[in-house]
């Protein structure tokens, strides 16, 4: 949902046709992210536009380059579970290696 709002301001309406998720989804994810300072909405009482904030587009754009990030390794990580490793050993792996 944080990638549909980073071109431009979209009401509730615009983002259920733009991402296909439910208007019950995403009036608790947006009132969640809003919790959290990623979003804000427009002035208009009726058909509220949301657009990100400074913080949102910094977590857009960070979740955006870690699935690209993703894509390029997945097939390695498939061959390692195949293998016998498990996702909870990868994990681990990962985070002693700082």
């Amino acid at each position: 949902m944080l990638k549909s709002l980073l071109n431009a301001a979209l009401t509730v309406s615009q983002i259920e046709r733009k991402t296909r998720i439910k208007k019950p989804t995403i009036y608790l994810s947006v009132n969640r992210l809003r919790r959290k300072g990623l979003v804000k909405s427009g002035r208009e009482k009726r058909n509220k536009k949301w657009m990100l904030t400074q913080k949102g587009r910094i977590v857009a754009k960070n979740r955006i380059e870690g699935e690209r990030i993703i894509k390029r390794i997945i097939n390695s990580l498939r061959k390692c579970i195949s293998l016998g490793i498990s996702i909870r050993e990868v994990e681990r792996m990962v985070l002693s290696k700082r």
